[in-house]
């Protein structure tokens, strides 16, 4: 009888650290998914903000005449 208990106990205590495992691994993968896509999304404000600031910055040249398309 303590030899079933034993085996039961050792069982649960193996399912449960695999049980901890995959809820952690899960875990971790997501957060680094979050990240990756804030990462991202940070990413393409600072292109979009960096365009915007360049062109208010450097408006294009108005052409005017032959020497402004050809010089």
């Amino acid at each position: 009888m303590e030899d079933e208990e034993f085996k039961g106990a050792l069982a649960f205590i193996g399912i449960l650290i695999l049980g901890l495992l995959f809820f952690f691994g899960f875990l971790v993968v997501g957060i680094v998914l979050i990240l990756i896509g804030l990462l991202v999304f940070l990413g393409f404000y600072l292109y979009v903000r960096l365009k915007l600031w360049w062109v208010k910055r450097h408006p294009p040249k108005e052409l005017e005449g032959p020497e402004d398309y050809l010089g």
